[in-house]
């Protein structure tokens, strides 16, 4: 006999943890989601997961604007639970040749009410005496971000959906979602039916199978995100600010007091998501050049570790979100293109607004859906940033001829 559900989550990422607490939030009463391993065992367990606002279209921004009160304000909010938010302050440094397009998304962020600022070279300097700032033309700083703890954020949202009555199924793996007509009615799992009124895909990088399983293709690629963390010398005991480095196509932040991890380029695309996971033995090195390049003095830190986790890439790098047309019932919460960890209460509480009342009121994510690719729109603003090499389509690759903005 079919188990039964008002919503199915699949995927118990962080966006998939949001989503299913939202819904609790908001009421409704049997609301499951699968998990094919351990809750986080994907991209999310392994996020730098930054918590920043900064993003060059409005519609990124005011999802994280919306986020960032749950992280900064954890424990009140939840209930409870470790506090997951760390305060560093946040940077965005960009090119000369971008430094007006910078200056015109602070004040486009600033209009929407984030914290922020546009520095000089010199006024970085000042903030951050040991940065190399001789390429960079402007900066972006917010005094009052940070990052979060993955594995904390997920289990917390899974403690509070818990308690609001969902059920939160771990190594249960969704093979199938299961459709009637043009109707998604419930999903097939290695432990059973589950027949639900409403299907929400936040599998990550699993979501292209699994879609393309049931009849249907998103515009959305595997690829690899490789990291590296060391320890940071003497001179730099004192934690840095988080940058994003729009120069070399990059990020760095500080975490637990003495490392600092990097974001090192990868450009492995289509990838299987259930392959082992290996750093390239020549990402250290990588890592070390961006990280000595902005900062001279980390010519003196020690590598500590390195991994890699798989993502899903749309093919204008901004999340897939919202209703399928055509086949009600069925929702998307996918293709965050290594984006979506500093999004996701936002995204969780926008899902559950759209299914449940029809259209999203926290934001609106109708600039995300599906049909836009059809329609030939993206949600990226007037004033991008430099295109980073690591995001570009293979030449050899369907889709390669799409040119759209990259962000980091």
């Amino acid at each position: 006999m079919a188990d039964t559900a008002d919503v199915v989550v699949v995927g118990g990422g962080v966006n998939g943890a949001s989503i299913a607490w939202a819904l609790a939030s908001q009421g409704v009463k049997r609301v499951v989601l699968c998990e094919k391993g351990a809750l986080a065992s994907g991209a999310s367990g392994r996020s730098s997961a930054l918590v920043r606002m900064h993003y060059t279209n409005e519609t990124d921004a005011r999802l994280a604007f919306a986020s960032f009160p749950i992280f900064r304000h954890w424990i009140e909010l939840m209930g409870g639970g470790p506090p997951v938010f760390t305060h560093t302050g946040f940077v965005n440094v960009v090119s000369p040749p971008y430094a007006e397009h910078l200056r015109k998304n602070v004040d486009v962020l600033r209009k929407i009410g984030i914290n922020t600022v546009a520095l000089s070279p010199t006024e970085l300097r000042d903030l951050q005496p040991h940065a190399n700032v001789d390429d960079i033309g402007a900066a972006a700083y917010e005094p009052d971000s940070g990052y979060a703890n993955p594995a904390e954020t997920v289990e917390g949202l899974r403690r509070r959906a818990t308690e609001l009555g969902a059920r939160i199924l771990q190594w249960t793996p969704v093979t199938k979602i299961l459709r009637r007509e043009s109707r998604a009615v419930g999903v097939e799992t290695r432990a059973g039916r589950i027949d639900a009124g409403a299907v929400v895909v936040a599998a990550g990088a699993w979501a292209p199978r699994l879609c393309r399983a049931m009849g249907l293709e998103i515009p959305a690629r595997v690829k690899g995100i490789d990291t590296v963390v060391v320890t940071r010398p003497a001179e730099l005991a004192e934690p840095h600010v988080i940058f994003i480095d729009n120069v070399q196509g990059s990020y760095f932040r500080p975490e637990s007091g003495i490392l600092t991890i990097v974001g090192v380029p990868c450009q492995d695309w289509d990838l299987d998501p259930d392959a082992p996971l290996s750093l390239p033995p020549e990402a250290p090195a990588v890592g070390a050049q961006i990280l000595t390049h902005r900062m001279p003095t980390m010519e003196r830190a020690t590598l500590a570790r390195g991994y890699r986790a798989f993502d899903c890439y749309s093919h204008d790098r901004h999340a897939i979100l919202g209703r399928v047309d055509g086949l009600d019932g069925l929702y998307l919460a996918t293709a965050f293109s290594g984006s979506g960890f500093k999004i996701a209460p936002a995204v969780g509480m926008c899902l559950a607004e759209l299914i449940l009342d029809g259209r999203a009121k926290t934001v609106d994510i109708e600039p995300f859906s599906l049909n836009r690719f059809a329609a030939g729109r993206s949600p990226e603003g007037p004033y991008p940033y430099a295109s980073r090499g690591d995001q570009a389509e293979p030449k050899n690759a369907a889709g390669a001829g799409d040119q759209v903005t990259r962000r980091p």
